[in-house]
């Protein structure tokens, strides 16, 4: 079976070595030029994921139009804020396709989950688009390391169909059909873990980090609920599963970010510094926007916005969440 993967960064190129091993051949998309040669004679791709020698089943383009031609299933891994761009000029193509999304993020300018951005660009209605999400570094896919995630779909049967496609003795998929939780979970695990790593480099304890983190989930619940997400999908891999990971995990690019923001550095100077995407300082801006928008109470995302986006004082940040008056749990 071919399958096309459209974004060769860290995520997609580990999930196109996954892949692999399941006995399908991958063409893997790259919008960097540069790296085709590397790919193809080293077989390796040194930028993004490095250390891990890509199977002869995988071939290489930087023209989509390569992928459509090559396969009826294509997975779509690019940032969140370069999708639209990328995928609109092949957007009749890809409405005859079964589209896997890998990426978590919201498009800041219209607000939108993925799903809805792809449905917005091919038209469809959502029956053969799915997302993939849940507790799951690229860099332990890659090397085969025991991973459960989730796959959700409006449509069961799809949801299903690509469960049977992903799924490996070391690859454990589940399927659900609330999409809109399952792409929430996946984007705003992002935003969170960016407050665990300040917490972190501020070195705080952990009764901290537990109360950070058991609060961070109920601002991503209320905001499900506001937007029609059942609130159990947040208690699964995707909601969850996924915060601990990327709140915690050594690997965690949010983390990291978080925890240089917290030493004092200036958020423009640590993007610019990176070659790969920290996703969540892209999705703080969506989330917030969309709370304004809906007037969901999230304090915590408010005040990542403002350390990140307008540079406000990590110590002001942290008292005004400590000092908000007495509530009821939620």
């Amino acid at each position: 079976m071919n399958i096309g993967v459209i974004g060769a960064g860290a995520w997609g190129t580990a999930f196109a070595i996954h892949l692999t091993r399941t006995g399908k051949r991958i063409l893997l998309w790259t919008f960097e030029k540069e790296l085709l040669p590397e790919l193809r004679e080293r077989r390796e791709n040194t930028t993004f994921l490095p250390g891990f020698k890509l199977d002869n089943s995988i071939d290489y383009t930087n023209d989509i139009n390569d992928v459509m031609d090559f396969a009826d299933t294509i997975v779509i891994a690019t940032p969140s804020f370069a999708l639209r761009e990328t995928l609109t000029p092949f957007g009749e193509k890809l409405a005859g396709k079964r589209l896997l999304i890998l990426t978590k993020g919201i498009e800041r300018s219209t607000l939108k989950l993925m799903n809805e951005v792809i449905e917005e660009i091919t038209g469809s209605d959502g029956e053969t688009i799915a997302t993939l999400s849940g507790p799951s570094f690229a860099r332990e896919v890659a090397q085969g390391l025991f991973t459960a995630a989730v796959v959700a779909s409006r449509n069961m049967d799809f949801s299903f169909t690509m469960q049977q496609q992903i799924h490996s003795d070391y690859f454990r998929v589940y399927r659900v059909d609330d999409i809109i939780g399952v792409e929430l979970g996946g984007a705003l695990k992002n935003v969170m873990a960016i407050g665990s790593g300040i917490i972190e480099g501020l070195h705080f304890g952990m009764n901290t980090q537990a109360a950070f983190t058991t609060r961070a989930l109920a601002e991503i619940k209320r905001l499900g609920r506001a937007l029609g997400a059942r609130e159990t999908t947040f208690m699964g891999l995707s909601g969850m599963g996924d915060l601990i990971l990327t709140s915690y995990g050594n690997l965690s690019r949010n983390r990291i970010f978080g925890i240089e923001l917290a030493s004092g550095r200036k958020s423009a100077d640590i993007i610019a510094s990176r070659k790969t995407v920290v996703e969540g300082y892209y999705t703080i801006n969506a989330v917030y926007n969309l709370a304004q928008k809906l007037g969901v109470d999230m304090p915590i995302t408010e005040e990542l916005y403002r350390i990140a986006y307008e540079a406000k004082d990590i110590t002001a940040s942290l008292q005004a969440i400590i000092k908000r008056g007495f509530k009821k749990e939620d």
